[in-house]
């Protein structure tokens, strides 16, 4: 399956900034190395955004480092616009992630989520864990 453009939820996001050597991180260097679109709308960005610069991570990874790593997404993301619409998902707050692989047309969702996962395929969308979407990546 050829994947350019999917959503990566934030949780796996602050995992792959957290975590250097564990799959979320190997999925995002997989991603960039591939020059894959990740999709975001201004609720999801400004969530992730918002949740790596806490504090509370400062003691695992240097506040400069998550810039960093903020930086790198910056340079590959592309912001969709979406209404706050409903999707479906048992957790109203996760429909702005399937809004946003809606109006993107995105190929995948990658997400640690279950509230997500359970959904998989979600409109044809496959909704994969980190592990399975690097294995679909070719790692």
């Amino acid at each position: 399956m050829t994947v350019d453009r999917l959503v990566l939820d934030s949780n796996v996001l602050i995992s792959a900034a957290m975590s250097p050597a564990g799959a979320p991180a190997r999925l995002f260097d997989r991603l960039r190395e591939q020059r894959v679109i990740l999709l975001f709308s201004d609720p999801t960005l400004t969530e992730i955004r918002s949740r790596l610069l806490r504090p509370r991570f400062d003691r695992y990874v240097s506040h400069a480092s998550r810039v960093r790593f903020l930086a790198e997404l910056d340079a590959v993301c592309e912001q969709v616009g979406i209404t706050g619409a409903i999707m479906g998902c048992r957790d109203r707050d996760d429909d702005k992630i399937l809004e946003t692989a809606l109006n993107g047309q995105a190929q995948l969702i990658v997400s640690g989520d279950q509230d997500l996962l359970v959904m998989n395929p979600w409109r044809e969308i496959p909704v994969l864990d980190p592990r399975r979407a690097l294995s679909l990546m070719g790692d």
